[in-house]
């Protein structure tokens, strides 16, 4: 299948589907969809970044430490906002690293509070914080202040239901 031709037609839900199905049939094919997030062409890219969502659901092991890192500096250099969701839910599903560039952290919280980032960035960048806290438990005590001390009112309600669901599991970690 010649992936990238594709991904250049209008796509929908059953679309993704049938390619995601392609690839569980020939995992040899996951690193050609893998290197399309990086195509110059923002469709093709955002729609890779779809398709990579749903495998990293099924396949997590799939995806390498590396890749994780390049998924990262990718959300912090693009402003795509469907790319930056479909590479922050592929992190959201892939297991945290040993080594996470600092930029990204930063970056996480920068998105996580910003009333400019759409609402699934906010609370993905939340969730994404969170798990890190996993491995890097000294983490955790300025993420909940930083939760705790946020105006709530400004916030949408999805924001504060992922907060709230993010400071109960910081409290039993």
């Amino acid at each position: 299948m010649d992936y990238r031709q594709y991904l250049l037609h209008p796509l929908s839900l059953h679309f993704i589907d049938q390619l995601v199905i392609e690839v569980f049939a020939s995992p040899m094919d996951f690193e050609t969809v893998y290197r399309m997030i990086f195509d110059t062409d923002e469709k093709v890219a955002w729609r890779a970044a779809w398709a990579c969502q749903k495998i990293s659901e099924k396949h997590p092991e799939w995806f390498t430490e590396k890749q994780y890192i390049e998924l990262a500096l990718l959300t912090i250099s693009n402003s795509h906002g469907g790319l930056q969701r479909g590479c922050l839910s592929i992190l959201n599903n892939l297991p945290v690293p040993v080594t996470i560039p600092v930029e990204f952290i930063n970056s996480c919280f920068d998105r996580m509070v910003s009333l400019k980032s759409p609402i699934s960035i906010q609370c993905l960048s939340m969730k994404i914080l969170s798990r890190i806290c996993i491995p890097e438990p000294d983490f955790k005590p300025e993420l909940k202040a930083y939760l705790e001390n946020i105006d709530a009112g400004a916030y949408s309600a999805g924001f504060n239901s992922t907060r709230t669901h993010v400071l109960k599991a910081l409290k039993n970690k």
